[in-house]
C-alpha cells in the first residue's frame, strides 16, 4: 500500500473517557457520528496517552517523546517548538500544516510547526498553571476551584466561553474545508483541537435532554467498601478536595451532564465530517480521532484525572481512510507517541535515524497485520495532584502503576478491567511483578526521573518569585481561558 501525498485530518477531543462511545458497546451514550467513524475504520480498544494531564499528554503527541525525553512535565511546562513535531515534519516534506483550536502549547510565537494558526488556545499568558509546580517539595496545596468545576457547575446553558469557542473552532475548521482545502496546490494536515468534554458540564438544553440521571450507568468501585485507598489515590482525594461521600443520586446528575458534554462534542466532529465528504475530500484523507486523556466521574471515587487508572489514562483513538480496514477493531495496547512516526509513514515522510529510536512505533504494521501483537506501553505523570513521579507499563493483559516511595499495584485487565484486585500483594504473582518492574526500570529510571521533574519545577517556581508569590499571584488558577479571555476571569 503506497501511504504518500494523503491529506490527514486529525481531530482532538478534551477529556473523552475511553469507553463513552456508542459503537463500543457503551448502553447509554449517543455518538452517532464517532459511530460511524469506526464502522468506517479501526478502532484500537486499548490506546493510552502518555500522560493523564492536557499539557504533558499535548506535547507528547505533538513529538512523540515521553516527558522525561522533553521537560515538558506539567501544566506550566508546555511544548514549546524547541522539540521537533510531526507538524514541522510535514511542513518541511510540503504540507500545509494548520491549527485549530485547542493546542495548550506555550504561545503561537514559537515555531510549533503549522503553517498557519486559526483561534489557536495556548497555556494562560505563555506561562500556565504555575500552582500544579508547586509539588516539587511535598507541599502543594489544594485546588477547591477543580472540585467546584466538576461538581457545581453542569446543567443547561447556550452562554458557557468554553460551549462558545467550541462553535468558532468547528466553524473555522468547516470554513477551512470548504475553501482553503479546495484552493492550495499541495497535500495538507488539518488539526482541530476541540475543548468538549472538559468542565463545566454545560451545553445546549437538547443535548442535556438526552440523558436521564436515572438510567444511566452508575460509577464503577463508588462504594466507601469498594474504592481503592491507595496513598497515591489518596493524595489525589485530598489535593482536588474530594467531599467524604458525595450522594449518588448527584454523582448521577453531574454524569448525565457529562455524558451531554460527549455528545455535544460528537456533534462538532460531525460538522467537520459531514464538511469533508460534501467537500469530496474523505477519499484522499486520513483521519484520527482521539483525545488527550481520559476523565473519572466518580469511578474509584474519583472526581477529575491525574492518575493512572483506565478511566484516566486510557483513551479513545480511531482511524479512518485510505488503508484502514472497515469496521476493524485493534486489541493491541498503542500509545499517543505512535501517532507520530504514523502520521510521517502515512504521508511517506521517512523518519530520521534519531526518531527510529524513539519509544513510539508506527501503527501502520499492526494495521496491515505485520505487527507484534504483545507490544506494551508506557506512561508517566508528574504533575498535579501527585507527590511522586508515577509511572505505568501495560504489557499484554497487566499493568503495572508504580508510584516512587509506594508500594506497586498490579493488575490483569483480562479478568479484572476494574482494577480492583492488586495482585503486587499476591505472592503468587511476585515473578510477574519482579518482571514488570524490571522491566519499567529498562525504559526509565523511576527515581532519577521523578528528581529531575522535581528539580526543573523548583527553578521555575524560583524563577516567578517563588512559592508565596506564585500562590498570591495565581492560587485561583483552575482552568485556561478561550481566545478573549483572562484566566482571572475565567476562574472567579
Amino acid at each position: 500500500m503506497t501511504k504518500t501525498n494523503k491529506n490527514l485530518l486529525f481531530i482532538l477531543g478534551e477529556s473523552h473517557a475511553p469507553d463513552l462511545i456508542g459503537a463500543i458497546g457503551h448502553p447509554a451514550i449517543k455518538t452517532p457520528n464517532l459511530d460511524r467513524l469506526v464502522s468506517s475504520g479501526m478502532l484500537f480498544d486499548a490506546a493510552y496517552c502518555a500522560s493523564p494531564l492536557c499539557v504533558p499528554a499535548r506535547a507528547a503527541l505533538a513529538t512523540g517523546r515521553f516527558p522525561h525525553e522533553t521537560g515538558y512535565w506539567e501544566s506550566s511546562m508546555a511544548y514549546d517548538g524547541s522539540t521537533d513535531s510531526w507538524m514541522k515534519r510535514l511542513r518541511g516534506a510540503g504540507y500545509e500544516t494548520v491549527g485549530i483550536g485547542k493546542m495548550h502549547y506555550r504561545s503561537d510565537d514559537d515555531d510549533n510547526g503549522f503553517s498557519r494558526f486559526i483561534e489557536t488556545m495556548h497555556i494562560a499568558d505563555g506561562i500556565g498553571d504555575l500552582v500544579g509546580a508547586l509539588r516539587y517539595d511535598g507541599q502543594e496545596p489544594t485546588y477547591q476551584g477543580l472540585w467546584d468545576i466538576w461538581t457545581s457547575r453542569y446543567g443547561a446553558g447556550d452562554d458557557n466561553p468554553y460551549r462558545l469557542y467550541d462553535e468558532r473552532i468547528a466553524g473555522e475548521a468547516v470554513n477551512w474545508l470548504k475553501n482553503d482545502a479546495q484552493s492550495i496546490d499541495r497535500p495538507w494536515a488539518l488539526s482541530v483541537h476541540f475543548i468538549a468534554a472538559h468542565a463545566p458540564f454545560v451545553t445546549p438544553q437538547g443535548f442535556q435532554s438526552m440523558y436521564d440521571p436515572a438510567t444511566i450507568p452508575p460509577p464503577i468501585r463508588f462504594s466507601r467498601e469498594q474504592r481503592p485507598d491507595h496513598p497515591s489515590i489518596q493524595h489525589v482525594r485530598n489535593t482536588v478536595c474530594h467531599e467524604s461521600d458525595v450522594p449518588l443520586d448527584h454523582v448521577q446528575e453531574l454524569r448525565a451532564a457529562y455524558f451531554a458534554t460527549v455528545s455535544y462534542l460528537d456533534s462538532l466532529v460531525g460538522q467537520v465530517l459531514d464538511t469533508l465528504d460534501e467537500q469530496g475530500l474523505a477519499e484522499d484523507t486520513l483521519i484520527v480521532y482521539t483525545s488527550d486523556h481520559g476523565f473519572s466521574l466518580g469511578d474509584h471515587y474519583i472526581f477529575g484525572l491525574f492518575h493512572m487508572f483506565e478511566e484516566s489514562l486510557k483513551v479513545p483513538l480511531i482511524m479512518a481512510g485510505p488503508g484502514i480496514p472497515a469496521a476493524s477493531t485493534m486489541k493491541t495496547p498503542v500509545s499517543h507517541t505512535d501517532l507520530y512516526p504514523t502520521f510521517l509513514e502515512a504521508c511517506g515522510v521517512p523518519l530520521t535515524d534519531k526518531e527510529q529510536q524513539f519509544g513510539g512505533q508506527s501503527l501502520w504494521p499492526l494495521i496491515d497485520g505485520r505487527g507484534q501483537s504483545d507490544k506494551s506501553v508506557f506512561a508517566e505523570y508528574h504533575g498535579t495532584a501527585t507527590k511522586t513521579g508515577g509511572y505505568v507499563l501495560r504489557d499484554g493483559s497487566y499493568k503495572l502503576i508504580h508510584f516512587v516511595g509506594l508500594t506497586p499495584q498490579l493488575f490483569d485487565l483480562s479478568v479484572d478491567p476494574e482494577e480492583a484486585y492488586n495482585l503486587a500483594e499476591d505472592p503468587q504473582f511476585a515473578q510477574v511483578l519482579e518482571k514488570m518492574m524490571n522491566r519499567l526500570c529498562e525504559i526509565v529510571d523511576p527515581v532519577k526521573v521523578d528528581a529531575m521533574a522535581k528539580e526543573d519545577q523548583r527553578k521555575l517556581i524560583e524563577a516567578h518569585g517563588g512559592r508565596e508569590k506564585v500562590l498570591r499571584d495565581m492560587g485561583g488558577f483552575s482552568y485556561s481561558p478561550p481566545p478573549g479571555m483572562s484566566w482571572k476571569s475565567l476562574n472567579k
